[in-house]
């Protein structure tokens, strides 16, 4: 069975039950590992996201983060990612959050050659 949280919007899981599909305000579905929900979920995580774009038309899942109480990209803290680190997508898509897409670099240089 699996164990749900209150959202806005409808979570659901694929038929294998490693990954699960986050509904965003537009009707789109986000991908994410399912420990990853599992770890959300034990911390509270809200998962009603939203999407956004930057100034260079880069899109981003992102949540509230209610200890930062700040807006954080979802990716972020999907990796952990630090202070000058930077994530991006090995297939460009920013809707598939799950870890093997998921790629770790460092500084405004390796933003511009990576990021998506």
């Amino acid at each position: 069975m699996h164990k749900n949280i209150k959202t806005k919007r409808p979570v659901r899981f694929s038929d294998d039950g490693l990954t699960v599909f986050v509904t965003l305000p537009s009707g789109q579905s986000v991908m994410i590992d399912r420990d990853d929900y599992e770890r959300f979920v034990k911390e509270g995580v809200s998962l009603n996201w939203s999407l956004i774009t930057d100034k260079w038309s880069n899109q981003y899942v992102v949540g509230h983060d209610s200890h930062l109480r700040n807006i954080v990209p979802i990716s972020r803290r999907i990796m952990r990612a630090g202070r000058g680190e930077v994530i991006s997508y090995y297939n460009g898509n920013p809707f598939d959050l799950r870890k093997a897409n998921l790629r770790r670099g460092e500084g405004p240089a390796w933003r511009e050659l990576y990021a998506a």
